[in-house]
């Protein structure tokens, strides 16, 4: 005759298969996608530390992930890291994406490789890659980009960062162009300083600063 089992017996049998499938379930979900979209999570909250290892960490799940690289270059960038994330970017821009996925995680690279670059000081680096975003968010009937994880960030901040770094470095016809485009796309009344005399260089870094400070509350 078959013996009933005890029901301290039955409930820790219960118990070690909740945990079992529970365990399961855990390392079915922990995909490098899971892990770069809580590391995203992280990064909005602006907790930059802790976003940057939850990207390594889908980079080491997976080491072709795309966005893993895109966030390790954006959050080393927010920690002045910018070696590291520039080599991040870099690294990502090699890497396919997966075709299913909305975000035009290419452009973001770019981007984030113009303002890096920039901030380090590599005018002429910061030019190379916003050229190439631009040339790659060239869309017709295609509103203007906007960062996927910060909505204040759009094209018009890699466009003023292009006239810095051709200001930067004596090109300022390129500078005003980047200029009159900023304006307009704003529907502003003024007009880009085009005076290349001392002066007129000093009024033209102070119209840049200013549209900078308008574009970070924009």
């Amino acid at each position: 005759m078959m013996r009933r089992i005890q029901r301290p017996t039955l409930l820790f049998l219960l118990i070690i298969g909740v945990i079992t499938i529970d365990a399961c379930r855990k390392k079915y979900y922990a995909t490098a996608e899971d892990m770069a979209e809580y590391g995203w999570e992280l990064y909005e909250a602006k907790d930059f530390l802790n976003s940057n290892t939850w990207f390594n960490d889908a980079i080491v799940k997976d080491d072709m992930w795309k966005d893993g690289y895109n966030g390790l270059g954006w959050s080393y960038a927010k920690l002045m890291v910018l070696d590291s994330s520039i080599a991040h970017f870099k690294t990502g821009l090699n890497k396919e994406q997966d075709t299913w996925n909305p975000t035009d995680i290419q452009s973001e690279i770019l981007a984030g490789l113009s303002f890096a670059y920039h901030a380090q000081g590599n005018d002429a680096k910061s030019i190379e890659y916003g050229r190439a975003f631009l040339d790659s968010t060239v869309k017709p009937l295609k509103s203007g980009w906007i960062f996927s994880h910060d909505s204040l960030l759009n094209y018009l901040d890699v466009r003023v960062t292009l006239a810095a770094s051709y200001f930067a470095t004596g090109k300022f016809d390129s500078t005003i162009l980047q200029v009159t485009v900023i304006l307009d796309s704003l529907n502003s009344s003024e007009v880009a300083v085009t005076d290349t005399t001392l002066e007129g260089r000093r009024q033209m870094a102070k119209q840049i600063s200013t549209l900078q400070d308008l574009l970070f509350t924009k």
